[in-house]
């Protein structure tokens, strides 16, 4: 199988560079204008500088062959064989790319401009959950445009609240203190500290249900035939007990669970199956569950409808023989992953920040023994002077992975390959907190909750308590 990789931030580079590695024909198509991924109800969030596009447009350079993504399209129209091509859309917001070639013949996912509404309309995924998901419930939210009145609500609320922008590269911010007047402070500061992000496209002010257990099933399916059910326990904030700011995901576990699984009769109701009958080749579809520990009442997160979550996708393909082989099954209409088999994954952080501007630094060298190649997916790199080194874009700089048929061997797999990732001024959150059952939010405590509310079972053998 040959491929073709579309991405506007870089995320799917890691996936293009694998298959390179692997030995298959690869070129990623990189978007090079911000308003080419906004949908038409979407206004120009902020300005791109020039120094922010060079330093995306850098990404992975010497490392993966790449052109502008309108040339790519150009060129997947001459092609004679597209059945023996994948494309690849990293996003959902790269809708207006995967509607040039989605009746070419490729197989692929194609990304639809309502798949992307989904995820940035609050409103319409809180519809939607309202009227086909019976046993799930939506918190309450307030929709601002302006700071000034986001504000004077909070002043005035007796409530706790979460930030949520609109805008993709907005903040989401949770308090971290359970105080009122605590939490209220930080919530104002928090708007003002990101008063660019928050008002360019609007945002939202959500009611912060605690204590919460947040479970997140996915679906897969392909050409309308369901596939997969997989389960992902994310750890979203930065530091150890889940405590400091929130990222997009520090720490993730991953395994394939039954269809039959109650979670998933919960997360996946007849709709969605209707929904993935009207997509070509590789649909996703994912719902956040957030269950309140005090009382068990289920409430809705948020969809990441049609496109992969990361580090999820990740640690997904961790456990696949290749990531080759993982696009062959879906096109085949096989499971793409073995039930039975556990992921998971840690995120590494650049703290590195350059004395003059505080930029996050770029040209520190990434270094990685050969033999865990398979387990590293980069996202913050390029190839300068014969090494790979930091771009400077993102303070996310990569993803290292441990796959295998319990959770103890996952771990002591994942663990050993970041012991053999080098990179100065890196972070991670330790072993000993991936392990912790000493915070209920902790992945293993959810996962045991889980487990006691009869959602799903473990279709691999282990005993949480016997883990060390």
């Amino acid at each position: 199988m040959k491929y073709f990789i579309f991405t506007y931030d870089g995320h799917g580079l890691a996936v293009a560079h694998h298959l390179q590695q692997e030995g298959h024909e690869v070129i990623a198509g990189q978007v090079p204008d911000k308003s080419d991924v906004l949908s038409a109800s979407e206004k120009e969030s902020r300005h791109e500088d020039d120094y922010d596009k060079k330093l995306r447009l850098e990404l992975f350079d010497g490392m993966v062959e790449k052109m502008p993504a309108d040339k790519l399209i150009e060129r997947m129209k001459k092609i004679n064989n597209p059945q023996d091509y994948f494309v690849f859309f990293d996003f959902n917001n790269l809708f207006k790319f995967a509607d040039q070639v989605r009746d070419l013949g490729f197989h692929g996912n194609f990304p639809t401009a309502e798949d992307h509404s989904f995820e940035i309309n609050r409103d319409q995924a809180k519809d939607f959950v309202k009227k086909h998901y019976p046993k799930l419930h939506v918190t309450e939210i307030k929709e601002f445009h302006k700071i000034n009145e986001a504000v004077k609500f909070i002043k005035e609320s007796d409530e706790i609240w979460v930030i949520k922008g609109y805008d993709d590269e907005a903040e989401t911010f949770v308090p971290e203190s359970d105080d009122l007047e605590l939490a209220r402070e930080q919530l104002l500061e928090a708007l003002e500290a990101y008063k660019r992000g928050y008002e360019s496209q609007g945002f939202l002010l959500e009611l912060l249900v605690r204590p919460i257990i947040e479970l997140t099933p996915e679906k897969i399916y392909y050409d309308g035939v369901a596939l997969a059910t997989i389960l992902d326990i994310e750890n979203k904030p930065l530091g150890s007990g889940n405590l400091s700011i929130q990222t997009g995901c520090s720490a993730d576990l991953v395994f394939p669970t039954n269809m039959t699984d109650r979670i998933n009769e919960i997360a996946f109701p007849p709709i969605v199956d209707e929904m993935a009958k009207q997509h070509k080749g590789l649909f996703i579809w994912d719902a956040s569950i957030l269950i309140n520990k005090r009382n068990g009442k289920m409430y809705f997160g948020e969809f990441c409808s049609n496109r992969p979550g990361y580090n999820c996708f990740f640690t997904e393909l961790a456990q696949a023989a290749s990531v080759n082989d993982f696009f062959e099954n879906l096109t085949h209409k096989i499971h793409p992953l073995t039930l039975g088999t556990v992921a998971t994954s840690m995120r590494i952080f650049n703290l590195n920040r350059s004395v003059d501007d505080k930029y996050i630094e770029s040209g520190v060298t990434i270094n990685y023994k050969t033999e865990i190649w398979k387990d590293v997916w980069l996202f913050d790199a390029l190839k300068k002077g014969g090494k790979i080194v930091s771009a400077g874009y993102d303070w996310n700089l990569a993803v290292v992975t441990g796959s295998g048929n319990s959770i103890n061997e996952a771990v002591n797999r994942m663990y050993n390959n970041l012991s053999k990732f080098s990179f100065l001024g890196g972070y991670y959150r330790p072993k000993d907190d991936y392990l912790s059952l000493d915070y209920q939010t902790s992945i293993l405590n959810r996962l045991n909750y889980g487990l006691d509310r009869r959602l799903y079972q473990l279709p691999f053998n282990v005993r949480i308590g016997e883990i060390k």
